[in-house]
């Protein structure tokens, strides 16, 4: 069909009046195909794709060459949604269907998405119209089961998809509701800047590589081999200032429909999940349906919100690691305020974040809490100096250091011990199985069993950061960890699908010696077994299931037969600890 012919067809489904930013996708000639959009669109901004280069100066549109789909999403993000998005290529039916699922949720609200239907694809492969056919048939399935069959990107396209119609050999589909759109954090400044956001660096900690600074010794060599690297590659750390953001709780901050890189409490995850909005793969969230506007927040607030808020573990190791430029931002603007939101399940903001803040200098007047979508009008992000299981950046040891002398002249004054075991109360997560053997074994050697949770703030600190020996499960209770005043023997009992390696890059920022003994998971049928989920390679549980899910959370069994020698001969290698009075 003649290039006139089509347009002429796409004019008289998608009105001129009601696009104000169009994108066409073409196999060629992409300036004639342009100019020719360019005539019937004439109050359009209008952006060409290509697979062919071509030169864009004086043209009164743009023209971008890719080679991917994710250049067509990076292409994307640096306009405002489109109202229409035109697919003229044609002969590749693959090729179509793969940018229609990395594209359709670009569109603005109401938007159209327009293709050429492909009359001679062979049965056995289909083409977009096979697979739409498929996303209508599943908005009558009831929802449990409709979830069960879907990916988390196909659960977006079903909700969005309002409206199907083939129209002379074109396929129109009607989108419905609006997405924000997610990049890696490269990515989101350039199109930010695309897109004419300023962006405001007013304080930034060169990447470097590092060696660790502590021995490591594991139970499994393969797994120290893939998790426990001798040499670490620390990002660069960067604290920028925004106007105008959407902030949301559970860690939710947008601007021009862009998620912030501020909004990953695991920033290196490619599946970019969102706690705090409807998930719908890596490219795409939602927020959850409202009628209430975003409430204005004047003044100035520095992001330090979590998806999951209130978790003692998130607290230490993400949110006070972001506070690395709070000096900074206070310099910048002395009124600023740190934005946080409350606890999931209890609707309040612990009292321990309250007290690790004051201890660090940040009052209860300086924390705004917020319980539902508001519209800043500045916010300052920080990159987390803690991004597991990448790296932690040293500078996240000042910060922690700064609580601890916060915290300490509040400390108890009793004898510590020099060895101590951190246990795990029954109904926690990852429970060891076998704890009770375990703990004995620990005992015998002179450990004294603690649970960190009985302690008040100011004695955890006073004990992590005297205690020369510490053991115990890997988790929150460890992470206490980070209160240490130097160099210390860390061993540390660790299911094999618990991939989170933060007592590790503690001890490789502080030094001494860790010790790693890796345990069988237990999957729900109860059998030890090896787990094969880690999600920095690729999770085989479902897309549209929790990151957090599945074995990372297994309990698990510590083998006696296997580990225990080698447990047994590290407790008596240590030097005996001093006698209690």
């Amino acid at each position: 069909m003649a290039l006139r012919r089509q347009l002429e067809l796409i004019r008289s489904v998608a009105d001129p009046a009601d696009v104000r930013v169009l994108v066409v996708l073409c196999d060629d000639r992409p300036v004639i195909v342009g100019r020719n959009f360019q005539d019937r669109y004439p109050d359009a901004d209008l952006t060409v794709l290509s697979k062919v280069r071509a030169r864009p100066e004086g043209r009164p549109f743009g023209l971008v060459q890719f080679s991917s789909d994710q250049a067509v999403v990076r292409a994307l993000a640096a306009l405002p949604p489109p109202d229409l998005v035109v697919d003229l290529r044609s002969g590749r039916p693959d090729d179509v269907r793969a940018t229609f699922r990395r594209a359709f949720l670009a569109l603005a609200d109401g938007g159209r998405y327009i293709t050429r239907q492909e009359p001679r694809t062979p049965a056995d492969r289909g083409d977009l119209v096979d697979d739409v056919r498929d996303l209508v048939a599943r908005k009558g399935i009831p929802t449990p089961q409709r979830r069960s069959l879907s990916t988390a990107l196909d659960l977006g396209l079903v909700q969005a998809l309002a409206g199907v119609a083939i129209e002379d050999g074109f396929l129109v589909l009607r989108k419905s509701g609006e997405h924000v759109m997610k990049l890696g954090a490269d990515e989101t400044r350039t199109a930010l800047a695309a897109r004419g956001v300023e962006q405001r660096v007013i304080a930034r900690v060169p990447a470097e590589r590092r060696t660790s600074a502590s021995s490591v010794w594991s139970s499994d060599p393969v797994l120290a081999a893939e998790r426990l690297s001798p040499t670490i590659d620390v990002g660069e750390l960067v604290c920028t200032v925004y106007e105008d953001v959407l902030c949301a709780p559970r860690q939710v901050a947008v601007v021009e429909r862009l998620l912030l890189p501020t909004s990953y409490f695991l920033p290196g995850r490619a599946s970019r999940r969102t706690r705090g909005m409807s998930y719908f793969g890596s490219d795409y969230s939602a927020l959850p349906p409202s009628d209430a506007e975003p409430e204005p927040l004047p003044g100035t607030y520095y992001h330090l919100d979590n998806q999951i808020a209130g978790h003692y573990g998130h607290v230490i190791t993400h949110d006070l690691s972001k506070l690395w430029a709070w000096d900074a931002a206070r310099a910048a603007y002395p009124d600023v305020k740190v934005l946080i939101s409350p606890g999931v399940e209890t609707g309040e903001v612990p009292r321990y974040t309250y007290e690790l803040l004051e201890a660090f200098g940040i009052g209860r007047e300086r924390v705004h809490v917020i319980t539902g979508p508001v519209r800043a009008e500045r916010l300052i992000t920080a990159t987390q100096a803690f991004q597991q299981p990448k790296f932690l950046s040293p500078v996240a040891r000042d910060v922690w250091a700064r609580v601890s002398e916060g915290l300490l002249p509040r400390a108890g004054r009793g004898t510590l011990p020099e060895r101590v075991f951190v246990a795990r109360r029954a109904g926690s997560r990852r429970q060891c199985l076998n704890s009770d053997e375990v703990e004995r074994r620990f005992r015998r050697a002179g450990f004294v069993t603690v649970y960190p949770e009985d302690l008040s703030l100011p004695d955890q600190v006073r004990l992590f950061s005297s205690v020369p020996v510490v053991a115990g499960y890997a988790g929150s209770g460890l992470i206490n960890t980070v209160f240490s005043s130097g160099p210390a023997t860390r061993i540390v009992l660790a299911s094999k699908s618990y991939w989170a390696t933060n007592e590790y890059h503690i001890a490789a920022v502080y030094g001494g010696d860790v010790h790693y003994f890796w345990c069988d998971p237990v999957p729900s049928d109860g059998l030890p077994g090896r787990a094969q989920d880690d999600p920095r390679l690729g999770s085989s549980e479902p897309e549209n299931q929790p990151a957090a899910g599945g074995r990372f959370h297994a309990d698990f069994v510590f083998d006696m037969e296997r580990d225990g020698p080698a447990l047994d001969k590290l407790l008596l290698s240590l030097e005996a600890p001093a006698r209690q009075p």
